[in-house]
């Protein structure tokens, strides 16, 4: 099979698969197919939010505490 048949066919094919992606996604099952999917994303996106603030306050939290640590230190070496 020559290069250029090869292409074609690929080509053919990847048109096939978009039209029939295409159809099916335009049935009844597509649309209640695309609108589950965009429910979940949404949930996954207020789940990475979620994680994110929480990562943050964990950090911010450690940080806090790293700062008194350093300072409660240096007082214990000018006492000292």
């Amino acid at each position: 099979m020559s290069e250029n048949s090869k292409f074609i066919s690929g080509l053919l094919l990847g048109a096939l698969a978009g039209t029939a992606l295409a159809l099916y996604l335009n049935s009844e099952k597509g649309k209640e197919l695309l609108s589950t999917l965009n429910i979940e994303a949404d949930h996954l996106k207020d789940n990475m939010h979620e994680g994110y603030d929480n990562a943050k306050e964990g950090v911010d939290e450690l940080l806090a505490k790293a700062k008194n640590l350093v300072k409660e230190l240096e007082q214990k070496i000018a006492e000292a």
